[in-house]
């Protein structure tokens, strides 16, 4: 598996249509989009092999929307987005990863991790010394298995919270 990760200041389109896909028409989650997405740093994983099915709704279908896409054409499979935490001055340093989304056809195959792993990479060498994630419960795990801790702030009985991970520049986070 060879995957490209790329760094935005806008949200691409392909983004958007993977959220699209992944949080309103699996999840029936709204609204997706909103003044963060301004405010944020997108990133996009492209995934050069293509065994990806030509069905509705795949990656490369995706992908068409905002630009022809060839067979031997690497396509979009993930995103996220980042910025900085204004809603915690008590905690300098600390930023929001949201927004993960990785389409149903490239789960399994670790590209959330590494998706993760390089949205931290950024944020510590950006200053920034601590990523936040908002997580339904059925996720903690996995973020868990990456060194972040579930804090105090839970809401709807547990259901979704908040988790925290500490960064330090220059270390496998």
């Amino acid at each position: 598996m060879t995957i490209r990760i790329e760094a935005y200041d806008r949200l691409p389109d392909a983004a958007r249509a993977i959220r699209e896909q992944v949080f309103i028409r699996e999840r029936d989650w709204r609204p997706e989009f909103d003044e963060w997405d301004a405010a944020s740093a997108h990133l996009l994983v492209f995934d050069s092999d293509n065994d990806a099915p030509n069905r509705p709704g795949s990656s490369a279908q995706l992908a068409s929307r905002s630009q022809p896409i060839q067979p031997s054409q690497n396509h979009p499979v993930a995103t996220c987005r980042f910025y900085a935490d204004p809603d915690h001055p008590d905690q300098p340093g600390r930023y929001i990863i949201a927004r993960l989304a990785v389409l149903p056809e490239a789960q399994g195959r670790h590209i959330g991790s590494r998706l993760l792993a390089d949205a931290e990479r950024r944020i510590a060498q950006a200053g920034g010394t601590m990523a936040a994630v908002h997580s339904e419960n059925d996720h903690y795990k996995f973020y868990e298995q990456r060194g972040y801790r579930l804090t105090d702030e839970v809401y709807e009985g547990g259901r979704h919270g908040w988790l925290v991970k500490d960064l330090i520049l220059g270390s496998e986070n």
